[in-house]
């Protein structure tokens, strides 16, 4: 309406003409409260998506914390009820031996040792003589068994360049050797994971079994700590023993229901000053779950000798095995020519184990001493000083020990916590009458 026309309407008509003009209409009121709804409609959706994404986020951490703990999801709730049985109607089963003490089937063995120290070359010659039948050490050598199979998973070596030279020059048969290359899932090649594929592998086994009536006998696993991850644990722990039990013991299982031997490759851990059980890289639960922990080191030599490269000793660290011959296998690395590259015409080389002797005096102490760690700087010194204090005394004679600590203490060749912990090493001692008394012991290192 223009100004003319309301200047010649009625008062209060133009009045509420005016007043319409100004308040927005029953549909726009509408529209207007329609699109307030729909604002808060979606502040509040996105309210609950935030809610529904955090909840799922407690949801996955509080998955994960099961699983380090060993709490399986689907566990029933309700209450629970002890089972068990008489052992009256047990009847007793001996272990059945791949290696009769060394390596069993039906569990996992760990084949532990530092890097070098030769544990790929006497995996080769085992994998050697199970694919032949061959006799194992110590054996008469024209023993035979029936050869078996050996399904091989590795990723630290190169099957062309490492491993399969190494089993040709322990003379396998590489026909009864299987290597695991990966998975395939929805087309795509993926990364093998002990958490996820052991149902594959125990089809394979299966298979292998009952349809190709060529069981496997051993599965190699190196190193294991490759294999660790998997959809539930993206990174496992090493030092959680939940989490390692989870993945480990569903694979002991598998080697109780196939009767196969496991056989996981590990290293040392770099802590050289603990006992050799307890330098197996990661948790205890690694030593634990195995029933065999077999470390190759090198071969200990007399004190001030240099150590021979070649020379190294194979121990079976778990020593309360009741069918363990005892002591330790010394064997030598040897490098030979295996064939040549048809490639390039030149001459591939690897190196076999030769088997010497069972030692019996090798033990994990003997072979490692109770540390190995960074010798402390009262070691040397307090090993001197025992012999020439000793020296003005008559050969034999027990002398009083805190007479002979106050002298060590005064010289400052000890400290008085190094002394509490390591004089022992190097002095015998006995408590006559409530007093206590010490002489050398014979080598002061024959304790280390």
């Amino acid at each position: 309406m223009s100004d003319t026309d309301y200047a010649n309407s009625p008062d209060w008509i133009t009045v509420r003409q005016q007043q319409a003009e100004n308040q927005p209409s029953e549909l726009a009121k509408l529209d207007l409260e329609y699109r307030r709804a729909v604002a808060v409609r979606d502040i509040q959706l996105e309210g609950t998506k935030q809610e529904e994404l955090r909840l799922k986020q407690e949801e996955v951490r509080t998955e994960r914390e099961k699983l380090k703990r060993g709490v399986v999801s689907n566990a029933p709730t309700g209450p629970r009820q002890l089972v068990g049985r008489p052992l009256g109607n047990v009847q007793p089963r001996s272990i059945d031996w791949l290696w009769t003490g060394w390596i069993p089937k039906g569990y996992i063995t760990l084949l532990a040792g530092e890097t070098g120290a030769g544990k790929s070359t006497v995996l080769a010659d085992i994998m050697a003589r199970m694919t032949t039948g061959a006799a194992w050490p110590g054996e008469p050598t024209d023993l035979r068994r029936q050869p078996e199979r050996v399904l091989w998973l590795g990723s630290e070596d190169s099957v062309e360049e490492m491993l399969v030279p190494r089993l040709m020059a322990s003379g396998a048969n590489l026909e009864n050797v299987v290597e695991i290359q990966g998975v395939i899932q929805q087309g795509q090649r993926n990364t093998f994971s002990m958490q996820d594929d052991l149902e594959a592998v125990s089809g394979w086994l299966a298979y292998a079994r009952d349809s190709d009536a060529r069981p496997f006998a051993m599965l190699v696993i190196d190193p294991v700590t490759s294999y660790l991850p998997g959809q539930k644990l993206r990174k496992v722990d090493l030092n959680d023993a939940g989490q390692l039990r989870t993945v480990l013991e569903p694979w002991l299982v598998l080697a109780q229901e196939h009767r196969i031997a496991i056989v996981c490759v590990t290293h040392f851990a770099k802590d050289t000053s603990r006992a050799m059980l307890h330098r197996v890289l990661g948790s205890a639960a690694f030593a634990q779950t195995c029933r065999s922990l077999l470390a190759v080191v090198e071969r200990p030599t007399a004190e001030g000798a240099e150590p021979e490269p070649h020379a190294k000793a194979m121990i079976q660290v778990k020593v309360n095995l009741p069918e363990h011959p005892g002591g330790a296998w010394k064997f030598s690395t040897v490098k030979v020519e295996v064939t040549t590259d048809t490639a390039t015409g030149k001459p591939i080389y690897a190196t076999r184990p030769e088997w010497e002797e069972l030692d019996a005096a090798l033990t994990p102490q003997s072979a490692v001493g109770k540390a190995r760690g960074p010798v402390s700087k009262y070691e040397m010194p307090f090993g001197m000083w025992v012999k020439a204090y000793f020296a003005h005394h008559p050969a034999e004679e027990w002398l009083r020990v805190d007479m002979v600590k106050s002298a060590a203490l005064a010289e400052r060749v000890v400290s008085e916590s190094w002394w509490e912990k390591h004089s022992h090493s190097f002095l015998d001692k006995r408590n006559d009458q409530g007093f206590w008394f010490c002489r050398p012991k014979a080598s002061p290192f024959e304790a280390r």
